[in-house]
């Protein structure tokens, strides 16, 4: 015993009389290491790109033209000052996030409070709800437009069927009916994750406070309004948040069934980008979009947490 104390007091004389970084050095190399890989991926894969976006949006770069040159803020002046379908293409941007998170949250606030009852066979339907989250995109957004098809679409032949419409409508080329559809399919596509969070917050209410309100003569909107949304909202505000920002770049729906027509009618700034960037292979003009899209949705995450945090206060 005497000799193993000897020998840590020993060690540690010795760590004192070296250098604080050799110290440093020996005390979290191993923790450095286990870390290095993924500090590698991010420098990679996320960081470098991101830095490679935004110098490239200073220059003018056509693999068209073949041009490269420098330009400043050339590419950010023609876009907010002379690309006609710019702003049109950011208030799409704003209609397409706001729209399908809001419905997302209007859809699943329900199915969760109906999932987190005692109903029959709760475990299948609990995971038959995750289906459109788990499937592809693309798969999703082809059966959407089978759907939705003006000639040979079953929404069509159900809503004749039924004597809502007459004649079939072009749900996907009728600049009023479109956007109802893609936020429709993007909402059925992305509800399951919200329900999925929504449910995971129900279930650590506690009942007994239910039942306790119950007794004294609160009824199920009472309740829902006084103590289940209040003890959801901070559920609710992470939720938003991730959805906000997940739905900002995701463009894939929109690919699938409009590929951001008729005209620019559907664009939002990722499909903008891809046309920009890789159809007319403008890499500058691209990359200074990206750039603002960037800029745009740290705006809205930001005036999304003031908004929240100042409703809660009040």
């Amino acid at each position: 015993m005497e000799h193993n104390l000897q020998s840590a007091k020993a060690d540690t004389r010795t760590l004192h009389r070296q250098g604080p970084l050799r110290r440093f050095y020996k005390e979290h190399s191993f923790g450095y290491f286990l870390l290095a890989p993924a500090v590698i991926y991010l420098l990679a894969f996320q960081f470098y790109p991101l830095f490679e976006t935004v110098r490239l949006s200073f220059f003018n770069y056509s693999l068209v033209r073949k041009t490269y040159s420098f330009a400043g803020f050339g590419n950010y002046v023609y876009l907010m000052t002379e690309d006609k379908n710019f702003w049109l293409i950011v208030k799409n941007s704003l209609l397409w996030v706001f729209g399908s998170t809001l419905l997302q949250i209007a859809i699943a606030i329900p199915a969760a409070l109906i999932l987190n009852n005692a109903i029959r066979m709760r475990g299948l339907w609990r995971g038959l709800v995750m289906v459109p989250w788990v499937s592809p995109v693309v798969i999703i957004g082809i059966i959407w437009k089978w759907l939705l098809d003006g000639h040979f679409g079953l929404v069509n032949y159900y809503l004749q069927q039924l004597g809502i419409i007459k004649e079939g409508i072009v749900w996907l080329g009728d600049e009023f009916w479109v956007w109802p559809s893609l936020l429709l399919s993007s909402a059925w596509k992305g509800f399951p994750y919200v329900t999925l969070m929504f449910l995971a917050g129900l279930t650590g209410i506690s009942k007994e406070m239910l039942e306790a309100a119950s007794i004294d003569g609160a009824n199920a909107w009472q309740r829902f309004g006084k103590i289940v949304l209040p003890l959801l909202k901070p559920i609710i505000f992470v939720t938003g948040m991730t959805q906000i920002i997940s739905t900002w770049t995701k463009f894939e729906m929109i690919w699938a069934l409009t590929n951001g027509g008729p005209g620019f009618t559907t664009s939002i700034l990722p499909t903008y980008l891809y046309t920009n960037a890789f159809v007319f292979f403008d890499l500058g003009r691209g990359s200074a979009i990206a750039t603002l899209s960037m800029v745009l949705v740290l705006i809205l995450v930001v005036l999304y947490t003031r908004l929240f945090r100042g409703g809660q206060d009040a």
